[in-house]
């Protein structure tokens, strides 16, 4: 049986490699879980996020009934999705609470201050998006003086001894050192996260954590409440060595610590090599496919040749060979090899009149005033749109269907027909508002309709030039509008 010690042998030979264990595999390991076990939330995918997971407003309410959230007065939140629920409990409960400012690009953080008198459920929910962050936020910066009671991070995973893992770009490592920096940590501040009890690890391998990363003294899921037990320390600020100038260029707040730290004596030297702690994920750009039309062949009777194909043997775009090729040739040859004259161009049609409006208020939309002629039986075929200016063209062909249109083309249509269907016609604005009246927008607002001089034709290099601002019309459909 030589054939079969040797089968043996060889599956001896191939054991399974084991998984490198690193941050990005527990990473990974979680982003996978959430996916594919349906737990995952908006947005969509959770790779490379911190993960928005099913039951994030429940584990932000019973993060909110711990003491040290009723007691806190001062929070610092992150702004990442699952965190959300967080930051309206506090603006809910009337905390101070700040949020950083994402990525840390234009400054650090943000202070949200709610407009007087807006206090309800929908000025909070705009407050804590993401826009409304930088709408309600007042910049606090690093020379500014904050104390908070408590810190709220967001995680991908994390463990019962204290090890947090992020979603592998340092923000909250960085937050959490400039935060030290200004001394607005406490040796009584505690710093809390919000998971999914799948994001909870009984251990984490010591070694994959350094001086930079951020313990966890709470965690907080849908079911569970855990006090860790906090086994290594806090960093005591920004650890410049770890640090790169790249980093340091991306984000404008380090190079404005770095400069305060340097002219107090001390030492900020960054990394020669570019090993930050940021861990750079490499994703591959998306190609934008090309898309092409398909034609048919220049003969029938070579047979069909696909877009596909033929874009693999030329490596040129379609359109621009057929341009090319119609250059020697004027005519196509049929099956009997007869010659097939070319389509003759298709001629413009000719506008007969033409109808402006004006009076047009800047918030009306173009199709608040399609639903308003639709109602009165007026179909141009071409629209020229300058609502943005107060005004707008209607165009009409001569009497007869034209070619293209079918029997859908007005046969009786008149300017003093149009002129008729379009007196006192009104659509919401601001006419007859009072300056400074928040209600004026609501009130509608009298157009002006008058005749107009016949459009002037256009070369065909002009007509591709205003195409973003001629609509055609022909049959248009009626759409869902607030028109009085």
């Amino acid at each position: 049986m030589q054939n079969g010690e040797e089968s043996a042998t060889a599956t001896e030979t191939k054991k399974p490699v084991p998984e490198e264990v690193t941050k990005q595999s527990f990473r990974l390991k979680v982003w996978r879980h959430l996916e594919s076990n349906g737990l995952a939330m908006f947005p969509r995918p959770v790779y490379n996020r911190i993960p928005n997971f099913k039951g994030a407003p429940e584990a932000a309410a019973k993060l909110a009934e711990l003491e040290v959230f009723k007691n806190a007065n001062t929070v610092k939140v992150n702004p990442d999705k699952p965190q959300e629920p967080v930051r309206v409990i506090c603006l809910e409960q009337q905390k101070t609470l700040y949020v950083p400012v994402p990525r840390l690009q234009n400054g650090f953080l943000n202070r949200l201050e709610l407009p007087e008198g807006e206090t309800g459920p929908a000025a909070i929910r705009k407050a804590v998006s993401r826009n409304g962050m930088e709408t309600y936020g007042k910049p606090i910066g690093i020379e500014d003086s904050v104390t908070l009671d408590l810190v709220v991070m967001g995680s991908v995973a994390v463990s019962k001894e204290g090890y947090r893992i992020g979603k592998g770009r340092g923000y909250g490592d960085l937050e959490f050192g400039l935060m030290m920096h200004m001394k607005a940590i406490k040796p009584n501040t505690l710093v809390a996260t919000t998971v999914h009890d799948c994001q909870v690890f009984e251990t984490l391998p010591a070694e994959l954590f350094g001086p930079h990363d951020v313990p966890i003294d709470i965690i907080v899921t849908p079911t569970q409440v855990i006090e860790t037990q906090r086994m290594s320390q806090r960093p005591v600020g920004i650890l410049w060595h770890l640090l790169s100038n790249r980093r340091v260029q991306l984000m404008p707040i380090l190079g404005q610590l770095r400069e305060i730290e340097m002219l107090a004596g001390r030492s900020c030297t960054l990394q020669e090599v570019d090993t930050d702690v940021e861990e750079r994920t490499t994703q591959r750009p998306r190609r934008l496919r090309r898309r092409t039309r398909s034609h048919k062949s220049q003969s029938e009777g070579e047979g069909n040749t696909t877009e596909g194909e033929d874009g693999k043997s030329t490596g040129k775009p379609r359109r621009s060979t057929r341009r090319r090729n119609s250059q020697k040739s004027t005519g196509k040859e049929g099956k009997d090899g007869e010659q097939r004259s070319r389509r003759p161009k298709r001629q413009r049609p000719v506008i007969d009149f033409s109808v402006k409006i004006s009076n047009i208020s800047p918030n009306t939309r173009v199709r608040d005033l399609k639903q308003a002629l639709n109602e009165r039986g007026v179909k141009p075929q071409i629209m020229t749109w300058k609502g943005f200016r107060g005004f707008c063209y209607l165009h009409f062909f001569k009497s007869g269907p034209q070619k293209g249109e079918g029997d859908s083309a007005p046969s009786t249509v008149s300017m003093d027909s149009v002129l008729s269907a379009l007196a006192q016609m009104s659509l919401g604005g601001s006419g007859g508002g009072v300056a400074g009246d928040e209600t004026a927008d609501d009130k509608p607002r009298l157009l002006c309709v008058e005749p107009a001089p016949p459009r002037p034709p256009r070369d065909n290099n002009a007509q591709q030039r205003n195409n973003d601002e001629q609509q055609t019309l022909t049959n248009p459909q009626p759409v869902a509008a607030a028109v009085h």
